[in-house]
């Protein structure tokens, strides 16, 4: 911070003078005009906004965000009267999109920034009240995997093991992970994100699964008990700090407490976490579920019918209401065509069960930040 030289000079009178007149006093009034002068010289800035009643939201990629695009979107979420953005901090292979300041994350850093300049997007977003949300992708890494491949999961030949479209995966048990997920973290509530969501906390769910090599669990445990330590762990730190923190979590978490071999539990996860966030987009459940031949044509039901089940089954363990609870939801909700053409009647569909079932907001996803005009 800048201090002209003349306010200097009068700042170093006034503390040479403080000091023989603190000499007399005892230590706690000493204690009190140590506060009051660093108030008065290192006044506090707030860079953070305020959490908005009820969340409404897009999805921004750091493509997105680093480009001219983000100036369109703004327009559109002003426009629209949309609130809040959820920004990637990774990239898809899982490097690092922007210029980190503590040098122990540089390693992870694309080359080329997608974002280019972090911090003049989150003062633009400040300034138009937009409440950002930084999304960190955990475990699915190719980028931390390649560094550390003593934390990453193998094959059988020792090579790097990688899911169905190629991704590579860290070992959820590895306490190094969590740590990383953690710094991350405390980057992006430092440089001026309002909120860190948490994505892909789990055991790995489609491929070869069961040619997987873990590196660090050995199966003492079970998958529920790795995850249940990874959320207490970066929970905790997230909780101390005061940092708020969300997950995201498979629609299906909210039906059952079978945690589908990936150690993924709603009951896990809640203890942790300010909000939950399911992906209960209506194209993701089986053809047939809830008696519904396409799930994806009736989204104001499955939206519904999953938040509320969520709220049903986590109720028997905590004493709270059903509102309270369900003010914890804010879910993902569907933009995008797979299983049917999601038009804006369908996407307002699922917006009036979000706000029908109690939760405290919604995010829209479309993987190419490409959204359908909506009446939010």
């Amino acid at each position: 911070m800048k201090i002209k030289h003349g306010r200097l000079i009068l700042l170093l009178v006034f503390l040479v003078c403080a000091f023989f007149v603190v000499s007399y006093l005892n230590p706690e009034t000493v204690a009190n005009l140590e506060s009051v002068v660093l108030m008065n010289v290192i006044p506090e800035k707030n860079i953070h906004i305020p959490l908005p009643e009820e969340v409404r939201g897009l999805y921004w990629t750091a493509s997105t965000a680093g480009s001219e695009r983000s100036d369109e979107l703004l327009s559109y979420m002003n426009e629209h009267g949309l609130n809040t953005v959820v920004i990637d901090l990774k990239m898809d292979d899982g490097k690092v999109a922007f210029v980190t300041k503590d040098e122990t994350l540089s390693v992870y850093q694309q080359t080329v920034p997608a974002i280019n300049d972090l911090d003049g997007i989150l003062t633009k977003l400040f300034d138009n009240g937009i409440y950002r949300i930084a999304r960190i992708a955990v475990m699915r890494d190719k980028k931390f995997g390649e560094t550390h491949p003593e934390f990453a999961m193998k094959q059988s030949n020792g090579n790097l093991w990688t899911d169905k479209i190629g991704s590579v995966w860290v070992d959820p048990a590895a306490p190094e992970v969590a740590q990383y997920a953690i710094a991350l973290a405390r980057e992006a509530y430092a440089r001026g994100f309002d909120e860190v969501q948490f994505d892909y906390v789990r055991f790995a769910s489609d491929g070869a699964i069961n040619s997987i090599v873990y590196p660090v669990y050995k199966k003492e445990k079970t998958k529920v008990e790795v995850m249940q330590s990874f959320f207490k762990t970066v929970g905790e730190a997230m909780q101390q700090e005061k940092i708020p923190i969300s997950f995201d979590v498979f629609g299906m978490t909210f039906w059952s407490f079978d945690d589908f071999n990936i150690g993924q539990r709603l009951i896990d996860v809640l203890p942790y976490a300010d909000f939950v966030s399911p992906m209960v987009y209506p194209s993701h459940y089986v053809d047939g579920f809830e008696g519904f031949a396409n799930p994806a044509e009736f989204p104001y039901e499955i939206v519904k019918r999953s938040l509320d089940e969520g709220t049903r089954i986590i109720h028997g363990f905590y004493s709270d209401s059903d509102a309270k609870l369900s003010a914890h939801w804010r879910p993902w909700l569907q933009d995008f065509d797979i299983g049917a053409v999601y038009t804006s009647d369908l996407i307002e569909a699922q917006i009036k069960a979000t706000r029908d079932s109690g939760a405290s907001g919604w995010i829209l996803w479309n993987a190419r930040n490409v959204y359908e005009p909506v009446d939010y």
